[in-house]
C-alpha cells in the first residue's frame, strides 16, 4: 500500500516532530549534567597554594556556565559559615574529637607534615625528627598544628608548652623564612619554598600527616557544583601525594 498525498505530509511531519522531541531530550540531558550559577567553597589558609588555583583553572575548563568562589579562613569560620549556608562547601584539616552535627564530613586526602626552617638551618640535624630535636629548636607554631604535634602517639613527649604561637600560617612562614624559628608546616603549604631552595624541612618517623575533609551542611544532598569540587579536590590532593613520595628519595634543594 502506498499512502496518499496527505498520510505522505502527514507521515514527514510526525517524523519531524519525533527529531524535535529527540533533540528536546538531548537538550534537557546536557542540561541536567551541566552545572551552572555559583559554587562557594572555604579553604584554610594552608590549602590555598595547593589547591586554589587548580580548582579555579580546572572548574573553568570543565564547567563554563558556573562560577568557583573561594573564600580563605581559619577552619572555625569556614565550619560556621557552611552550617550558616553562607558557603557550599569548605576543605581544611579534620580535628579529631570535634564533632558538629550539622555538618557532613567527606575525607579527601593526607598532608605530611614536616618540620621546615630556613633552608641550611636543619642541616646539623638527622634524617628525622624527634622529641629532642624538636625541644631544642625555637619553634613557632599555629594551634591547630600545635594541637596535631601534641596528639602524635609517636611524639608523645612533646610538652604542652612547646613553641610559640599565633593564628596566622603565613606570619608562620615569614619568620621561619627569616630563620628566626622554625615550625611544623604541611608539605603542600611549603612545597614551592622548598623547591626554590628558600626553606629546609626534615621529615617525621613514622610519617606525621594532617587527614583533610570536605565538609558540607548535615541532612541535605550536596550540589552536584559542591560534589565536583570535592572529586576535583580529591584528585589535586592525589596529585600533591604522589609528588612528595616521588621527590623525597631525589632530595631537591630543601628536603633533609
Amino acid at each position: 500500500m502506498r499512502p496518499t498525498l496527505a498520510g505522505a505530509r502527514l507521515d514527514g511531519m510526525a517524523q519531524t516532530l519525533l527529531g524535535y522531541v529527540d533533540d528536546i531530550t538531548s537538550a534537557v540531558r546536557e542540561a541536567a549534567a551541566s552545572l551552572v550559577g555559583t559554587v562557594r567553597l572555604g579553604l584554610s589558609p594552608s590549602l590555598v597554594p595547593g589547591l586554589a588555583g587548580y580548582l579555579e583553572e580546572r572548574f573553568a575548563e570543565e564547567h563554563q556556565q558556573a562560577r568557583i568562589e573561594i573564600v580563605e579562613a581559619l577552619p572555625m569560620f569556614l565550619g560556621e559559615w557552611v552550617e550558616a549556608g553562607r558557603l557550599d562547601l569548605a576543605v581544611f584539616t579534620h580535628r579529631p574529637g570535634h564533632v558538629n552535627p550539622h555538618l557532613s564530613v567527606t575525607a579527601v586526602g593526607s598532608d605530611e607534615m614536616l618540620l621546615v626552617g630556613r633552608n641550611g638551618t636543619l642541616a646539623a640535624l638527622g634524617d628525622h625528627v624527634t622529641p629532642g630535636v624538636l625541644r631544642s629548636l625555637r619553634l613557632v607554631l599555629t594551634p591547630g598544628f600545635h594541637d596535631l604535634l601534641r596528639a602524635s602517639v609517636a611524639l608523645g613527649e612533646v610538652s604542652e608548652d612547646i613553641g610559640s604561637r599565633t593564628d596566622s600560617i603565613h606570619m608562620v612562614r615569614d619568620l621561619v623564612a627569616r630563620g628566626e624559628y622554625c615550625s611544623v608546616l604541611p608539605y603542600t603549604f611549603v612545597r614551592d619554598d622548598l623547591d626554590a631552595g628558600v626553606l629546609g624541612a626534615v621529615a617525621f618517623a613514622p610519617a606525621l600527616e594532617r587527614q583533610l575533609v570536605a565538609v558540607t551542611r548535615a541532612g541535605r544532598q550536596p550540589s552536584p557544583a559542591a560534589r565536583a569540587v570535592i572529586e576535583m579536590a580529591e584528585v589535586r590532593l592525589g596529585e600533591l601525594a604522589a609528588l612528595r613520595g616521588r621527590v623525597r628519595p631525589s632530595e631537591p634543594p630543601g628536603w633533609r
